[in-house]
């Protein structure tokens, strides 16, 4: 496939950005006003270094001035020409030491700054300076034909020092806003990671849990196959139960595989900032990641999440899952109704116990389907357009997680399960031991 021609400045060939600089410079410098005959004060000194130390920051060399320089001739002496009817000789003459000033700029920025990635910017600032005062001076000289007064040369270097802290400024906003982007980025691939790590636990705490049952079939088809013997029944039967046997074994094999597998996965994702969280941290990385979920959907359904007790906890994984799923439930119990309402998820610590529940305004849950609930496979959520059924693991997953923390989960339908809360609905209440999560308190 052909390679795409690189456009923009920041994937530009060095050329590209040395002309960039050139031109962006150049049109800057006819916003200016006149100190004196032949002597401008514009805002290309300050745009000049500011681009020096972004776009062609990779330069060691004073190309990039040489350039600027020579698009200025042409640009102004142009101008001369066709404005004033001077010949290009005169216009020449008349605007080569403006067009110097930016190669004695960029030679002496080489000169002082030998790595522009990691100069600091007090350094930065002060090359600026030395450079703006030197060339100012050269190009004045060589515009009246002897070295300033004095006092001129002062005034150069105090508008060379106005004009070094204005471009130092631009830069540090440019660093502090790089900063703040990369600081977000890093966060929604925290956020992205967490919520990954999360998903891969709530599947590894059911295949876990599945590798019990199949180390009972397995169990018993080998009873199977030996009582078979025991009863002298046909050899055919006995085979039968044998390969059965057999192929739950290599199920649980694969089983096994893949719990290992997950949790290699699992504990590679690991730092030093997953070993604990906030729970108010916790409930915003469940808010956005709700509102996320929620959008897509296209449903009118309101999140409110209220974190009453703060505390550090190392099971925020197993928390995220088990909020996430019941959260996930509701908002699918909602849209299976009326299609619009609210989830409420609050916490609090009473009596040594996290106390979380989740509730929500839709229809509530059935009598038949109360009995049910945590049974692995049962599911209520049936789509008639694609025929698909809902797997019908994700509240057992999480009254196994629950349990594993020591704790306990009950559901409550109607009225008298929404406590402060319109009527109906449904509403998980969860309690688990803060000796099992607590890691520090506020």
């Amino acid at each position: 496939m052909e390679r795409t021609k690189r456009w923009f400045p920041w994937r530009a060939a060095r050329w590209e950005r040395r002309v960039l600089t050139a031109v962006a410079t150049v049109l800057s410098g006819e916003l200016f006003f006149n100190l004196i005959d032949n002597f401008r004060i514009s805002g290309a000194v300050v745009l000049f270094p500011v681009l020096l130390l972004t776009l062609v920051q990779d330069d060691r060399t004073p190309v990039t001035g040489a350039v600027t320089g020579v698009c200025l001739l042409i640009v102004r002496s142009a101008i001369g020409v066709v404005g004033s009817g001077e010949t290009w000789l005169e216009a020449m003459l008349l605007n080569y030491p403006g067009a110097v000033f930016y190669p004695c700029y960029d030679a002496l920025l080489c000169l002082l700054i030998r790595d522009r990635y990691q100069a600091p910017l007090s350094k930065l600032w002060g090359s600026f300076w030395l450079c703006d005062a030197l060339a100012n001076t050269v190009n004045f000289s060589l515009a009246n034909r002897g070295l300033p007064e004095i006092e001129f040369q002062v005034s150069l270097v105090l508008i060379a020092l106005v004009r070094s802290l204005l471009a130092a400024l631009i830069l540090w906003g440019m660093k502090r806003y790089r900063r703040l982007l990369l600081a977000e980025e890093h966060e929604r691939r925290y956020q992205r990671l967490f919520l990954m790590t999360a998903n891969l636990k709530n599947e590894l705490y059911f295949l876990k849990k599945d590798a019990e049952n199949i180390e009972g079939i397995m169990t018993r088809a080998y009873r199977l196959y030996e009582q078979l013997g025991e009863q002298h029944c046909p050899e055919e039967l006995r085979q039968l139960a044998l390969s059965i046997a057999r192929d739950v074994h290599e199920v649980k094999k694969d089983n096994l595989s893949i719990v290992r597998g997950i949790e290699g996965e699992v504990a590679g994702t690991g730092t030093d900032r997953d070993e604990w969280m906030w729970m108010s941290d916790l409930f915003s990385i469940l808010q956005d990641t709700m509102r996320h979920i929620l959008g897509d959907k296209k449903v009118d359904i309101d999140l409110l999440c209220q974190c009453g007790t703060d505390f550090a906890t190392g099971e925020h994984y197993r928390l995220m899952s088990i909020l996430k799923n019941l959260v996930i439930n509701a908002a699918e119990a909602i849209e299976s109704g009326k299609g619009s309402g609210v989830i409420w998820v609050e916490e609090q610590v009473e009596d040594g116990k996290l106390l979380l529940s989740v509730q929500d305004n839709g229809p509530g849950i059935s009598p038949r389907a109360m009995r049910n609930l945590f049974q692995v496979g049962y599911s209520t959520k049936f789509d008639p357009k694609t025929g698909n059924i809902n797997r019908g693991i994700g509240l057992p997953t999480v009254e196994f997680m629950v349990q594993e923390l020591g704790g306990s989960i009950q559901v409550s339908s109607g009225p008298e399960g929404a406590a402060g809360r319109p009527a109906g609905g449904a509403c998980f209440h969860i309690e688990i031991p803060m000796e099992r999560l607590e890691k520090g308190e506020v």
